[in-house]
């Protein structure tokens, strides 16, 4: 082979090698999205072709997803903050529901507010949405939306400590009258007056009226009775209450007229009303159980010395077992949530008061490694349960698994987890993120919800550069491919000029 003709195929091979953009995420090959309409949370229409420009950022979710779901949130935040104004300038962000029936646009609007996310939410008819997951190549999982999202059990939840010595403790939800009394009265801003004697805890007074010392009256703790829709007198104290089991609690003169109090609102997850010597009636209720509460209610009937504080960004927590966070932050206590995707802990993107409904809890030093850190409690072995790629949710006939990642239902059957072989998405427990190219075409993909915001803008930061948006077409500087192949017409025309020199 001449020596020129071989130098050209080294370069010409160069040039056929040379990297191309590389994405993070999943690589897709996929056509373009179909235009479609829906309904953003503010009520009002949304067209996909008209008003999403640029490289579009597409989560699917649902409101009532306790984990998963705000973790991606959050995220997303995170990947929105890491980018710049002008890369911004031509990215959008969406996030479109799987749960219809229960998504309308002011359940999206009051998530949306909640996590500070101002993008797009969408939601519409089963009807309108069905054609939306298909174009995006979605296979929704009804069934397992459905007993995710089933009224919340928090009986079934628990809360794990772990301590400075790396020992563990591991406790279910648990909630006395006493406790419930303290929580509703402070979320009421009422005062409580308690002693605490070896028959337990005793209520004197509330907001200052306390009962007087003659016993002509004493403050009576009534239980509402679902069954016979009535109050009747709690026959135990109020220690010895299960505010799991009896949520709704009314205080009141003893020589008060309980034929007056009001039925209760049983959405409310927990409530109390007083009626004062006066027979006037206040009403305080807490809508939804927190983090807040599964730890104070643990706190208490674990018999653990925890410190919660209050401040105007919410309660938080800094000692447990007399154990209390430094001042120099050498290290917190940290709050750990456990992702039945990936079957491990990760640390809460919210706060306390922001993490509802939760379910597996975990408290521990944020010096500890997350490796360490134990599984939460089950009621059966690990290897036994769900085939071994899973964990029990739910009694009884809501009793279902929870399904590790690449892992799904056998034929409907909610007690076994199997490999998934489908080459779609499947959105049930998890959910997925996508990336569109200015032409409607998905081109990274994103599972679930462990992944990292740095490379999700990593990877939108490509794709802004290979499109030639949010200000890049200025920065760009040739890249090694085009350099190559300025190399190779160069040294071909030099090539051709010896030859013409050498005849």
């Amino acid at each position: 082979m001449r020596w020129d003709r071989f130098v050209l195929l080294i370069v010409v091979s160069l040039v056929l090698i040379a990297p191309v953009s590389a994405f993070k995420g999943s690589k897709l090959a996929r056509g373009p999205i179909d235009d479609f309409s829906l309904t953003d949370h503010s009520g009002n229409p949304y067209d996909f072709d008209d008003e999403s420009e640029g490289v579009v950022v597409v989560s699917f979710m649902f409101t009532r997803c306790p984990d998963v779901c705000p973790v991606i949130t959050q995220s997303l935040l995170s990947v929105e903050s890491a980018l710049s104004e002008r890369e911004l300038a031509d990215v959008t962000f969406l996030s479109i529901s799987v749960d219809p029936e229960y998504d309308t646009p002011e359940v999206l609007l009051e998530y949306a507010e909640r996590h500070g996310a101002s993008w797009p939410h969408l939601t519409g008819s089963l009807e309108e949405l069905e054609p939306v997951w298909a174009t995006f190549g979605l296979v929704v999982q009804k069934a397992v939306i459905d007993a995710h999202t089933m009224a919340y059990q928090p009986a079934e939840a628990s809360l794990t400590v772990v301590n400075l010595d790396n020992t563990s403790s591991q406790h279910m939800f648990a909630l006395d009258g006493t406790t419930a009394t303290e929580m509703l009265a402070e979320h009421a801003g009422w005062s409580l007056n308690t002693s605490t004697s070896e028959y337990g805890t005793m209520l004197h007074g509330i907001q200052g009226v306390d009962s007087p010392s003659d016993w002509s009256w004493y403050w009576e703790l009534n239980l509402w009775n679902a069954s016979s829709q009535t109050w009747s007198p709690s026959d135990v104290g109020m220690d010895d209450i299960d505010s799991l089991e009896q949520r709704h609690l009314a205080w009141m003169a003893s020589d008060g007229n309980r034929s007056i109090l009001p039925a209760p609102n049983t959405d409310m997850a927990l409530s109390m009303m007083v009626m004062w010597p006066n027979q006037t009636v206040e009403t305080t209720g807490i809508e939804v159980f927190s983090a807040y509460h599964l730890t104070e209610g643990v706190a208490k009937a674990a018999g653990m010395n925890v410190s919660v504080e209050d401040s105007t960004y919410g309660h938080y927590l800094s000692s447990i077992n007399n154990q209390s966070a430094p001042e120099d932050y050498a290290w917190w206590w940290n709050l750990y949530a456990w992702n039945e995707t990936s079957a491990g802990w990760e640390s809460s993107a919210v706060g306390m008061d922001d993490f509802i409904e939760p379910h597996h809890l975990l408290w521990a030093p944020s010096s500890t490694n997350v490796s360490d850190l134990p599984r939460p409690l089950h009621t059966e072995s690990d290897d036994f349960v769900c085939n071994g790629h899973g964990w029990y949710m739910g009694t009884g006939d809501a009793k279902h698994c929870m399904c590790d990642a690449g892992y799904g239902w056998d034929d409907g059957d909610q007690l076994t987890c199997v490999n998934e072989t489908t080459e779609d998405y499947t959105v049930g427990h998890s959910t997925i993120t996508y990336i569109l190219n200015p032409a409607r075409e998905p081109v990274v993909a994103w599972a679930g919800d462990d992944w990292k915001p740095e490379d999700v803008a990593s990877d939108i930061r490509e794709l802004l550069e290979k499109e030639q948006l949010g200000g890049y077409k200025a920065e760009t500087t040739p890249s090694i491919s085009m350099v190559m192949l300025a190399s190779v017409v160069l040294l071909s025309s030099i090539l051709h000029q010896r030859r013409g020199l050498n005849r």
